[in-house]
């Protein structure tokens, strides 16, 4: 009975090492988003979508004009949202 309960136990361990190696190859980086002037936002709304599918974490939007975002998620996530077309304030 005990050395099914080691078994086990080393099953599950190498079962979560696996899962912590493949998250470090798509480490997540802190990043500050600039949303859009539009309404409604294209780049919030990409952000809400990617948060959905889980692609984007930690999710913080300030309430500012144009929106900021900070969020963590990968080198090439972030360089997506930054090259979505934006319009920049009208306020002076």
């Amino acid at each position: 009975m005990f050395l099914v309960f080691i078994v086990l136990i080393s099953l599950i361990g190498c079962d979560t090492a696996d899962k912590a190696m493949n998250d470090n190859s798509d480490l997540l980086i802190d990043a500050l988003i600039i949303g859009s002037a539009e309404s409604p936002d294209p780049v919030l709304m990409k952000v809400e979508a990617l948060e959905k599918n889980g692609i984007v974490k930690d999710v913080v939007i300030l309430e500012s004009f144009p929106v900021q975002i900070h969020l963590k998620a990968t080198k090439e996530v972030i360089d997506e949202l930054n090259s979505i077309p934006r319009v920049g304030s009208q306020l002076r």
